[in-house]
């Protein structure tokens, strides 16, 4: 260990520093979009100290900085499919980490760039799950996401592209419900 005992002798301080670089950079996109932080941090970090040091400062990082969000989180939470969701993660989970501690780190680096780059066409595309909701649909996303929250702490971008959908099937559309009806009265006259 080296600095007052906080890099891993495996780390040199280059790749301690670029480390930070790259934390600093994944911050940042997080606080722009409120999450993504590991789809930039997990192949870029894990490029520069093996995949399970990565994953654990990740699992820190995120655990401080999400912990204030709880409350407010917890108010507005939809507990039940959030429950559903949970129960698949602790399926899933257990698997990711076993992935994780067991597989070569260079096979595990390229499994996590290759999972962060399809998580990030299938974000970018738009696609969102337009269906009906489903236990069994419900659990097997969170088996997915936590196979990738186990294996390389990305685990939001698959319960995103099926929430946002969700969201989507229960939002109101049309000028009319977002504007209110003397508003779009009044809008209808300008035109």
């Amino acid at each position: 260990m080296t600095v007052f005992g906080l890099i891993p002798p495996e780390v040199g301080i280059r790749a301690a520093i670029a480390v930070c670089a790259i934390a600093f950079v994944s911050g940042t996109a997080r606080g722009f979009s409120g999450f993504g932080s590991a789809l930039i941090f997990m192949p870029l970090a894990s490029s520069m100290a093996t995949p399970r040091l990565v994953a654990a400062l990740l699992l820190i990082v995120d655990f401080i900085a999400a912990t204030p969000l709880i409350p407010n989180a917890w108010k507005h939470a939809d507990r039940k499919a959030t429950a559903i969701i949970v129960a698949g993660a602790l399926i899933g989970v257990p698997i990711g980490t076993y992935f994780l501690s067991r597989l070569d780190p260079v096979t595990t680096r390229w499994i996590i760039s290759a999972f962060v780059a399809a998580l990030l066409v299938l974000l970018l595309s738009g696609w969102r799950y337009r269906g009906k909701d489903h236990a069994a649909l419900s659990v097997g996303i969170g088996s997915l996401a936590g196979f990738c929250s186990g294996l390389a702490q990305t685990g939001g971008p698959p319960i995103v592209a099926y929430w946002l959908g969700r969201i989507a099937r229960h939002r109101p559309r049309g000028r009319w419900h977002r504007l209110g009806r003397p508003a779009a009265r009044s809008a209808r006259r300008r035109h």
